[in-house]
């Protein structure tokens, strides 16, 4: 499998048709066609079909266009620290940090901003995904940091100190709840809800929450993103509870955020493989990015 093949069949996605890709490739339509059927050969799959004047991808074709945006992706990154070895200057240093999309907006963004400020030759490198796929590219490299909820199982991992988060109760603006201090169980009888975590353990405890004080929730949406839940919310689509801190990312919404009662613990860390040990700006980026968390939970409703 060659890489100018991938870049073809990236190029015939884009555009649709081999013609158009030719035009973008700089070769000829011919070249892109001898492209595209010797990456079919090498793969065993059909990648397009026909339709009228268009290319359309099969859905192995479009399966496929993740994988193929990041091997083009790191082998750009790779032939960009080789021409800077050409030139006798050092590669800046890339540091990949993974967390769940509902702080990719946001909190991060913003966490990157402050550190790029204090080290400006640093260069970043965003991945996101749920829980579960964060500590698979902890595990497989893919990424050297990755914030996780606790407990956390999987072995051959270091951490960052603990950063705790209550629930809170966000509704929309102008809601009956707003008008109290804090929000309990009992106030949420009569609430359509949108929850989270379906069979998870923070979803355990709001459900046991709701036990003792012997409501039985009514569930209008499950969801398994804090900025989802806030935007079904900010819709008028029932309220939520989330977490103090990933709802810092959605302030932007139109809705009230209030304290929930019994007090629900999230427990987040930051995360990174034990071996091969962190480089020394990564550790500063672990603690300062720890830190920058942690006052952001501090100044959250409690």
């Amino acid at each position: 499998m060659k890489l100018k093949d991938l870049e073809a069949y990236r190029a015939v996605l884009v555009s649709g048709s081999t013609q158009a890709a030719a035009e973008i490739l700089g070769i000829s339509q011919s070249a892109v066609s001898r492209r595209i059927s010797q990456l079919e050969e090498d793969l065993g799959l059909q990648l397009f079909v026909r339709d009228r004047v268009r290319l359309v991808p099969t859905r192995a074709g479009r399966h496929l266009d993740q994988h193929a945006q990041d091997v083009l992706e790191r082998a750009f990154f790779l032939s960009a620290a080789a021409e800077e070895a050409r030139q006798g200057r050092g590669p800046a240093t890339v540091l990949r940090v993974a967390v769940p999309a509902s702080m990719s907006r946001v909190i991060l963004p913003g966490i990157i901003a402050a550190f790029l400020r204090q080290q400006p030759d640093l260069r970043f490198e965003v991945l996101h995904g749920p829980y579960d796929a964060i500590s698979g590219m902890l595990q497989t490299r893919q990424a050297d940091i990755g914030l996780l909820r606790l407990p956390v199982s999987e072995p051959g991992l270091e951490f960052s100190d603990v950063v705790s988060a209550a629930s809170v109760c966000v509704m929309p603006k102008g809601h009956r709840l707003c008008a109290l201090s804090e929000v309990q169980p009992f106030d949420l009888r009569q609430e359509e809800l949108v929850l989270l975590g379906w069979r998870r353990a923070p979803r355990r405890d709001l459900d046991l929450a709701f036990a003792m004080a012997g409501i039985t929730p009514n569930v209008r949406v499950e969801t398994h993103s804090v900025s989802s839940a806030c935007g079904l919310v900010a819709q008028g689509i029932g309220v939520s509870i989330v977490n103090a801190l990933l709802v810092q990312e959605c302030l932007d919404l139109p809705i009230v955020i209030r304290p929930f009662r019994p007090a629900l613990e999230h427990r987040f860390v930051l995360a990174y493989a034990a071996q091969p040990e962190l480089s020394e700006i990564a550790r500063q980026f672990v603690i300062f990015a720890g830190q920058q968390l942690a006052r952001l939970v501090a100044d959250a409703p409690d």
